[in-house]
């Protein structure tokens, strides 16, 4: 199991749960410090980067980018895998493709979350499912092209639509049978759409690569309301070996508050803290 935080290097609402604000480089040094074993990126344009520099900053500290995420180009330019909008579509699979070729450089993933898009309410899911899968087919074809990996997130009912719970997304990622796409689950999201916790992770076992944690309103995890315990239990069970990323709204004290995420995951997740289950 390898543990990341989510970083911004771009000024945004202090309700966005993203625990490290600043430049990558500066990001990459503090999670280095704290013990992290990389950092996972909020890209909106990838050509706005030299990802020269930025593995190479990376690379100075010894980290792993654990993802690279396409959520700011739909929230800030309506980017969105699912419009009926043709040429939007056609712009965000040609955005995507500049996202796959960063996670390429940096030996990474891309996560795919709210840009895929909203339905209408007044379209059915059938719809909905046909234009976003037009879309995932490119750039699943892209991926492989490239040999490179997409990651499709988990999204509760309030936040998304249809692929809510880790049932309803598995069984969406499943009908590509693609090599390329596989899933992150969110304990944010699992809190109000899976009501068996440890049944899900254990299902998920043969996509799961990527794995959120936070507690009820994107803060700090703690034992008080989410079950930790039994998705340490599952995550133990199905022997996971991938990504563990703390994504919390940022404290007060910046610092101060990731590494205070950062114990409590390396503590839930040890050996001697499962077995306690």
């Amino acid at each position: 199991m390898k543990f990341s935080v989510i970083s911004a290097d771009t000024p945004l609402n202090l309700n966005m749960p993203f625990m490290l604000r600043g430049s990558y480089k500066e990001c990459a040094r503090v999670a280095s410090e704290i013990g992290f074993d990389g950092i996972e990126l909020q890209i909106q344009n990838p050509l706005d980067y030299d990802f020269k520099l930025l593995k190479d900053g990376f690379d100075e500290y010894d980290l792993e980018v654990s993802a690279v995420t396409t959520g700011l180009a739909y929230l800030f330019e309506g980017y969105s895998m699912s419009s009926d909008d043709k040429e939007v579509r056609k712009k965000t699979v040609e955005r995507l493709k500049r996202h796959l070729d960063m996670s390429k450089y940096l030996n990474s993933q891309i996560l795919l979350g709210f840009i895929r898009g909203r339905r209408k309410r007044d379209e059915s899911e059938y719809e909905f499912e046909a234009r976003l899968s037009e879309s995932m087919y490119k750039i699943l074809e892209y991926a492989e092209e490239i040999d490179t990996y997409i990651v499709f997130e988990q999204i509760n009912r309030f936040d998304g639509d249809v692929y809510n719970s880790t049932e309803r997304t598995l069984e969406f990622i499943k009908k590509f049978k693609s090599k390329r796409l596989f899933y992150n689950a969110d304990t944010y999201h699992m809190a109000s759409e899976d009501k068996d916790v440890y049944s899900a992770i254990i299902n998920s076992k043969e996509y799961l690569t990527l794995f959120h944690i936070s507690d009820f309103g994107r803060l700090l995890p703690d034992d008080k309301h989410f079950n930790f315990q039994e998705a340490a239990k599952a995550l133990k069970e199905i022997d996971y070996k991938g990504w563990v990323t703390l994504e919390c709204k940022p404290s007060e004290d910046m610092v101060g508050g990731v590494r205070k995420g950062f114990e409590y995951m390396k503590d839930l997740l040890s050996s001697q803290q499962i077995m306690r289950v």
